[in-house]
């Protein structure tokens, strides 16, 4: 199987604390798949709300984002109750899009997973794609 192999980022923008439910939990008895990208997807509005900002408000406006691309690589399993840190980082950007990475680990460091969202600016009103707002540019250069 050929496999899509991502690199994260050295600059952190953000970190989000989650501790896991006993409904993440999947037969397997480990996190699912199904409710780890739930918990990408909370990571990221975790990030904006810090700012004042939001999935449909990235700029204080109508325009916000949709996913466009996911890619998960999983490097190990997490179970219940570990609190998982989610770091965020930006990756590659064009005029309506960015691309932001989620490293995802356990309290005692272990890797579960990295992934990669590329998400489209969309202004909702027009539902039309929408220039990458430079409030969210701001935001991934933040020091």
């Amino acid at each position: 199987m050929a496999r899509v192999s991502l690199e994260f980022p050295e600059k952190v923008v953000f970190r989000s604390r989650q501790l896991l439910r006993i409904s993440d939990i999947n037969y397997g008895q480990h996190l699912g798949h199904d409710t780890l990208i739930s918990l990408l997807h909370e990571a990221r509005c975790h990030w904006l709300a810090s700012e004042g900002l939001s999935e449909l408000s990235l700029d204080g406006g109508q325009v916000g984002w949709v996913v466009g691309e996911l890619v998960v690589n999983y490097q190990g399993e997490a179970f219940y109750p570990d609190e998982l840190t989610i770091e965020l980082a930006g990756g590659d950007r064009g005029s309506k899009s960015i691309e932001i990475y989620h490293r995802v680990l356990r309290s005692d460091g272990t890797p579960v997973a990295l992934a990669k969202t590329g998400l489209v600016c969309f202004d909702y009103a027009s539902r039309q794609a929408a220039q990458v707002p430079a409030r969210l540019l701001e935001l991934l250069d933040k020091d």
